[in-house]
């Protein structure tokens, strides 16, 4: 797809306050919740990921630093109006490269269950047993990049 432009931007800036807003419309109300009640002021540490194509964020994705090694992927959203187009696969890719850029080795991940074929393909690996997660059944994923 043209012109969707993946980039990492800055915690608590207005492009922030707008993935928070997709990952709200995405990953919260479908289950009843909101993203307002979050705890989303404690990732100001983490690495924030936009997409956007024209004026529109139509993706996000965050890392968290676990420990010197290993960081967490969270928080993967994209809009339904996008899907299909490769806007994933684009911010992955992206926080991939920032990932060994800071020196990490391993990326984690909690899939939910609909998910685990798109980290598949990615060469995600799923590992242990499958677990229950704001109410959705979710596996845990991991992928060695360095």
């Amino acid at each position: 797809m043209e012109n969707i432009t993946v980039q990492q931007i800055d915690w608590n800036s207005d492009q922030y306050l707008a993935c928070l807003a997709l990952r709200d419309e995405v990953l919260r109300q479908p289950l009843g919740l909101s993203i307002w009640d979050d705890p989303w002021q404690e990732e100001g540490n983490d690495i924030h990921i936009c997409a956007t194509w024209g004026e529109d964020t139509v993706g996000v994705l965050l890392l968290r630093p676990l420990d010197q090694q290993m960081i967490q992927m969270k928080q993967v959203a994209v809009s339904e109006a996008v899907r299909g187009k490769h806007v994933g696969k684009k911010l992955v890719e992206l926080a991939e490269q920032i990932a060994i850029t800071e020196g990490y080795r391993t990326i984690i991940l909690h899939a939910r269950e609909n998910a685990i074929p798109f980290y598949t393909k990615l060469n995600y690996s799923s590992v242990g047993e499958p677990f229950t997660e704001v109410g959705i059944k979710h596996s845990k994923m991991i992928k060695h990049i360095q």
